[in-house]
């Protein structure tokens, strides 16, 4: 509802992270009264920037790393107007520091997709002649000639000939970026429609980084859009049960207070759902597993040479727990761990997690020295995600409920996506849009 007009009707949306937030947006663009109810202090979720006194700097909880096939974020983006703050790669390119290796570029090229990724994929140096004859499999992989239902990624590649130097350079830390987890624990079909919907644009594949802090891309804007629309934002509120019939009637508060709305959203993670809805619209959220992501701050002495100087100064690391590296500042590197559970990382202690961090780094990228590091920030996500294995896909419930006026949005609906900020908001999307059509 823009300042003057008037509301369709009124929406609670219980959650304040991504896919609470992008739903409130959504619908409050099409005039909608939003009254958003958010447990924590802040909002933001899983996405959020913390203020480090001793820095004097805010601080990311993770490394979010986009790409150019987040269509509905790139939209929630335009809505609240911050979508200037992101850095976007021309055409994809990944550096990798492997130790003894140097660093070795995997770059796409200008042809339209799929061609644009094989090429690239054909020119890269890390792979033999053999290897490269099993990339022509690619469109074999994305088509799903041979079905997908039951098996895995791993399944999926090893049937397609993806081993070797393929699964280390492309496909293993691929799947690891965007699934949080191995191959092994990916369904087949979600990684198939993941890469057809992927090169459905030329720039399906790039790499897309927040060009600032998460609170000022994808929370503050977001905020002040819902304010400016004359819309409510209840923090420290949190819901805890609710009654319903053939439709839902309210909700009630942790000091017993009762909402009342037209329509309702539940944006609540996966993990806190059953908390107050149980199992009454079919979910299995209790049954998913979780997946935990350590992101490692290293501050710098003095600059270095040698560090990845593609778009977004970020690299991969091959060989080691920590795979990703980000170059924050001159004197700022950002890693991350993607899975960090399963490689048992994020049960060490955080000296152990920076040493070991530390350690591998120098072994890969030349010219860095531990007693370069003045200090560093170890932060553990340790509910990151929901494993998207072939079990999972049974547990995702549907938007829609069977309540005509409730809805369920959050990254680990049914949305064909892994647990991404896209998925989050594409669920958001589709909350969105059933209200809008059933108030038609």
């Amino acid at each position: 509802m823009t300042n003057g007009g008037s509301a369709k009707g009124e929406v609670a949306v219980i959650g304040g992270g991504i896919a609470g937030l992008s739903a409130a947006v959504f619908l409050a663009e099409k005039g909608y009264r939003i009254r958003l109810y958010e447990a924590s202090p802040k909002l933001g979720g899983r996405a959020y920037s913390f203020f480090d006194k001793d820095k004097g700097r805010f601080f990311d909880n993770g490394q979010h790393l986009l790409a150019g096939w987040y269509k509905d974020t790139i939209r929630y983006l335009k809505i609240i107007g911050s979508y200037d703050m992101l850095e976007f790669q021309e055409r994809l390119r990944i550096d990798y520091l492997e130790k003894g290796q140097g660093m070795l570029s995997l770059s796409s090229t200008g042809l339209k997709p799929p061609a644009n990724l094989l090429t690239g994929l054909l020119r890269f140096k890390g792979f033999d002649l053999k290897e490269k004859m099993k990339l022509f499999n690619l469109r074999k992989i994305m088509k799903n000639e041979a079905g997908t239902d039951g098996i895995t990624a791993e399944d999926l590649l090893e049937a397609h000939g993806q081993s070797g130097n393929l699964r280390k350079y492309f496909w293993d830390p691929f799947i690891l970026a965007v699934f949080n987890t191995e191959p092994r624990n990916v369904a087949a079909s979600l990684l198939t429609d993941l890469l057809s919907g992927s090169m459905a644009d030329s720039r399906g594949f790039t790499l897309v980084l927040p060009g600032k802090d998460l609170n000022k891309v994808f929370i503050e804007p977001a905020e002040h859009f819902l304010l400016d629309r004359n819309c409510e934002i209840h923090k420290s509120t949190r819901i805890t049960g609710y009654d319903m019939d053939e439709r839902m009637n309210y909700l009630t508060t942790d000091d017993t207070k009762m909402i009342f709305a037209e329509y309702y959203i539940s944006a609540l993670p996966f993990f806190g759902f059953s908390d107050v809805f149980g199992n009454r619209f079919g979910s299995g959220s209790e049954k998913l597993r979780t997946s935990s992501i350590v992101s490692v701050h290293l501050f710098l002495k003095h600059r270095i040479a040698g560090l990845p100087g593609d778009d977004l100064g970020m690299a991969g690391l091959i060989g080691t727990r920590t795979q990703w590296l980000f170059r924050k500042s001159d004197d700022h590197l950002s890693l991350v761990i993607s899975g960090s559970d399963a490689l048992g990382v994020t049960k060490m202690k955080n000296e152990e997690i920076a040493a070991m961090c530390i350690s591998e780094l120098a072994s890969c990228l030349k010219g860095f020295e531990a007693d370069n590091v003045s200090d560093f920030r170890v932060i553990k996500e340790k509910r990151a995600t929901f494993i998207p294995d072939t079990e999972s896909i049974k547990h995702r419930p549907s938007q829609r409920t069977e309540a005509d006026n409730f809805f369920i949005a959050g990254d680990w609906t049914d949305t064909g996506l892994p647990s991404t900020i896209e998925g989050a908001v594409r669920s958001a999307s589709v909350c969105a849009m059933m209200i809008d059509e059933n108030s038609k």
